[in-house]
């Protein structure tokens, strides 16, 4: 995927610079389940100068890796911290320059869903607590099981 993407940046860049969009059908397995691969496809657009919560922005990692994640928090330094929907580890300082495009919308289900909308918007705002109500017993078990049952 990285290999694909890195050849592709520069005209996705200039596409997004004209006010162009780019669409494409995200790989993996840490946007589940809201984003499936092989079901779902994003459209991307120029992102704007700052994210929202909630936004899912398309960025390059300083190791070169490409990843779709979640903004779940804006820092005092004005990088953002990103998680993606089946994740619980946030990477936090993803800075402004790293992010190449933003969702504007998703086909999900074949179902085009605009990021202006309720639906995504409520998704964004509800899915990080229900992902921490349903993991937290879990987590908590598996810590007692390794704490008394060595």
């Amino acid at each position: 995927m990285d290999t694909h993407f890195a050849d592709l940046l520069p005209v996705m860049t200039e596409q997004l610079n004209a006010g162009g969009e780019v669409r494409f059908r995200p790989r993996g397995a840490s946007m589940l389940p809201f984003l499936k691969e092989g079901r779902d496809e994003v459209v991307l657009t120029a992102p704007p100068e700052r994210l929202k919560k909630g936004d899912i922005p398309f960025y390059r990692r300083d190791d070169g890796a490409f990843v779709l994640h979640r903004v779940v928090g804006l820092e005092r330094s004005g990088s953002y911290t990103l998680c993606g929907d089946n994740q619980y580890a946030r990477e936090r300082g993803v800075r402004r320059d790293q992010i190449i495009a933003v969702t504007k919308a998703v086909y999900r289900k074949g179902r085009y869903l605009p990021a202006s909308s309720v639906g995504y918007r409520l998704w964004g705002a509800l899915w990080p607590p229900v992902k921490l109500a349903v993991s937290l017993p879990k987590r908590v078990y598996h810590k007692l099981e390794r704490i008394f049952c060595k």
